[in-house]
């Protein structure tokens, strides 16, 4: 389904979801949180989509979340409540989802912006685009993203990003592990292009068995990683002996 701040297309197994709200800097608003998450969840059980590209137009990704929502928050107590509950669901479908999610990143990401482009599974940074968690500039508390950065880079690499609201370039993004390519800014949305076709070009159920695998295995021990990769092998081998003894009859 179509949104007004979110284009969708689809071309070679790759759904192309573009944020679109050039007047707002493509400011995440409680509306277009719900169109994207939404579209991840379409995305996940579309069986023509092999892998979702998130972008945006114009020259900065996302300035983060629409400061003027707070504004009528403060007549409805309910308002920020609800939002929070939104925008948590936003960054945990990035990992609950099956396709895998591609992200071009050019311009600037602050902010909810910044989380959502590192929830990616892949994130092509270009060379002169930048992430920043400027809440505590602000006098705000960066409570949404806090959880998302330590577990991405470590508590000292985390706590330093969001105490000072420093930006973060391209080549340190790399190197925190943010940014899985860095490209020059012309070639980024091409790159990312070029890469989701490569993964929607893969069989669809081993993809989605792989990502699967691969966040549940996350939080685990590697004695406990290795035991679930070992149970997922083998409910696999079980389905391929299953499917092949039908086959026979």
């Amino acid at each position: 389904m179509q949104h007004q701040n979110l284009l969708i297309d689809d071309a070679d197994g790759v759904r192309t979801l573009t944020i679109h709200r050039p007047e707002r800097r493509n400011a995440m608003d409680s509306t277009l949180a719900a169109a994207l998450l939404n579209a991840l969840r379409e995305a996940d059980m579309a069986p023509i989509v092999g892998a979702v590209l998130l972008t945006a137009t114009g020259s900065v990704f996302c300035a983060g979340a629409d400061l003027g929502e707070f504004k009528g928050e403060r007549a409805d107590p309910d308002a920020e409540s609800r939002r929070s509950d939104l925008f948590l669901e936003l960054q945990l479908a990035f990992e609950q989802i099956r396709v895998p999610v591609v992200c071009a990143l050019t311009g600037a990401a602050i902010g909810a912006g910044a989380s959502i482009a590192i929830a990616a599974d892949l994130t092509v940074m270009g060379e002169g685009a930048r992430l920043a968690y400027p809440e505590i500039v602000h006098g705000m508390v960066p409570s949404l993203v806090i959880g998302h950065l330590q577990k991405r880079i470590g508590r000292k690499q985390a706590f330093d990003l969001l105490a000072t609201g420093d930006p973060v370039y391209a080549p340190q993004a790399l190197a925190l592990g943010l940014a899985s390519r860095v490209l020059p800014d012309a070639d980024v949305l091409e790159g990312a292009r070029t890469l989701a076709r490569s993964l929607a070009s893969r069989d669809r159920r081993t993809m989605r068995e792989t990502k699967e695998l691969f966040v549940t295995t996350l939080p685990l021990s590697l004695p406990d990683a290795l035991r679930a990769g070992r149970e997922a092998g083998r409910m696999r081998q079980a389905r391929a002996a299953q499917a092949a003894l039908q086959a026979q009859t």
